[in-house]
């Protein structure tokens, strides 16, 4: 069969041969249209600009940007924006790229081809590459111009609102924090007014404070003593005197009965004095007071002495017992009440662990919220640093190294390349288009054929006589041949007019 034959070069150019009207038809068709192509389609012109991105200006051991994101989040997002709509139609609008004269495409339509002749390239040394294609060279430049400003424009902008955003956010937090302070140390100052005699830094002044007062009441327990002693010993001086009178027979007028309680009081007094001695030293308010009681005594018996007819002198042990009794009264009155304090002091130092571990409960969540607050509060300074950095553009800034110009030459399209691929393709398409009717066809031209189907010899060989009818038919297959050529071409014309433009060629 045809399709075990052995391939022979020959059988080939054969085969190509006899369908040389067509594989040059096709062949025709294709070039023509590949020249059409690289002949209609416009010259595209490039412009394109360079930008460096700086870093801050200002040390980052001194101002701590708030700008974190990567240099790829913040380029696409600043691509994203700049390509969006509203910024398209921005750039349509101002520079007349679609006349309204024009084509009379929608606006999403030209938005959309603008977008697609838009191209960002980011390079890694901290660099990227704004271009723009179009027709005429003019609006190449001015829309590469403009796309530039915009880029420049947009990043001061999304770093000042990143910024300002992230200072409003510490101001929102350093308030909450604030007012939640406030709560808890309104809470912490109530506890410490209500319990401010028992609170752990009052325990040294309470202690100082109680051992005063058991010095005090120390102090008071031996002056009660001491004048408790003291009124028996009047007492008995008293009663002494009052004997030593009745048994001598001795007129209390003429004074000598004074002066006997006199001398008895010195004697009881100096007695007291020399007592007081053994515990305390002469700066000792008790000795003091016996020294000038003494004294006041022997002044008093001296005038007795010299006069007892006219010094009337006041009677003497009645006098003092009723000073001691009011005295006793006072220091017993003044030791209950030392007593009663003290008692209150004991109190508050035995609350003093109390109150300690109270108040380290309230004052745990205060002193968390405090280390948060002076934390936020140093961070909203570092934020309003930043803020201010962006504001002034001391920040990481565009910088235009290579501004965009005008094209002197088309980027597009390549022509030469265009006509090569298309005579390519035209030749192979018109090899490929016989080759594929030749396996198609099932008659018959030659022994090779006939010897493919059957094992019969050959005995003879007739020529081909053309008739009438074999000529009007290859005529009439070579008209449909040219129709269908000439379709075709019209559809291939068509085709190129309406999607030629938006194939990428270069």
């Amino acid at each position: 069969m045809k399709s075990s034959q052995e391939f022979e070069l020959s059988h080939l150019v054969r085969s190509i041969y006899r369908r040389k009207d067509m594989v040059i038809t096709i062949f025709l068709v294709l070039a023509a249209l590949t020249t059409y192509l690289a002949v209609s389609l416009p010259d595209i012109y490039r412009s394109s600009s360079l930008i460096l991105i700086t870093p801050q200006k200002l040390p980052a051991t001194y101002v701590t940007s708030t700008v974190t994101a990567s240099l790829d989040q913040r380029m696409m997002a600043m691509t994203q924006q700049i390509l969006s709509r509203t910024s398209l139609e921005g750039i349509i609008r101002d520079l007349n790229l679609f006349p309204t004269g024009g084509s009379g495409i929608s606006v999403d339509q030209q938005v959309e081809n603008l977008r697609k002749k838009i191209f960002v390239e980011t390079n890694k040394n901290d660099t990227f590459r704004l271009a723009f294609e179009s027709e005429n060279p003019n609006t190449a430049m001015a829309v590469t111009a403009r796309l530039t400003s915009l880029f420049i424009d947009e990043n001061v902008r999304s770093r000042e609102q990143q910024a300002a955003g992230t200072t409003v956010f510490m101001n929102t937090e350093v308030e909450r924090l604030r007012k939640e302070l406030e709560e808890q140390e309104g809470i912490v100052n109530l506890y410490k007014s209500r319990n401010r005699n028992d609170l752990p830094q009052q325990l040294d002044a309470n202690l100082r404070t109680l051992e005063q007062m058991h010095r005090e009441l120390e102090s008071g327990m031996l002056r009660l003593t001491s004048l408790e002693e003291r009124r028996v010993l009047l007492d008995r001086q008293a009663t002494e005197a009052e004997r030593l009178i009745a048994v001598a027979g001795i007129d209390d007028k003429s004074g000598t009965a004074r002066a006997i309680l006199a001398k008895a009081g010195i004697d009881a007094r100096t007695k007291e004095l020399e007592l007081l001695r053994t515990r305390y030293s002469d700066k000792h308010p008790d000795i003091i007071r016996l020294k000038d009681e003494i004294a006041m005594t022997l002044a008093q018996a001296k005038a007795l002495a010299e006069d007892p007819e006219t010094k009337k002198a006041a009677p003497l042990t009645g006098s003092k017992t009723d000073a001691l009794t009011s005295e006793l009264a006072l220091l017993q009155e003044r030791n209950k009440k030392l007593q009663s304090e003290i008692a209150d002091y004991q109190g508050r130092v035995q609350n003093t662990p109390i109150r300690a571990i109270e108040l380290s409960k309230i004052t745990r969540n205060y002193d968390i919220t405090l280390r948060k607050f002076q934390e936020l509060l140093s961070k909203e300074f570092d934020s309003q640093l930043s803020e201010n950095m962006e504001r002034k553009q001391k920040g990481g800034q565009f910088q235009v190294v290579d501004l965009a110009g005008l094209p002197q030459s088309p980027v597009a399209p390549n022509r030469v390349r265009i006509l090569l691929v298309g005579l390519v393709f035209g030749l192979a398409g018109a090899l490929g288009a016989a080759l594929l009717m030749e396996n198609l066809d099932t008659s018959i031209r030659g022994n090779e054929d006939l010897d493919g189907i059957t094992d019969l010899p050959l005995l003879a060989m007739l020529p081909v006589v053309p008739s009438r009818g074999n000529i009007l038919e290859l005529r009439q297959a070579r008209t449909m041949l040219l129709l269908y050529s000439a379709g075709a071409l019209a559809l291939g014309i068509v085709l190129i007019r309406l999607f030629g433009p938006m194939l990428p060629l270069r």
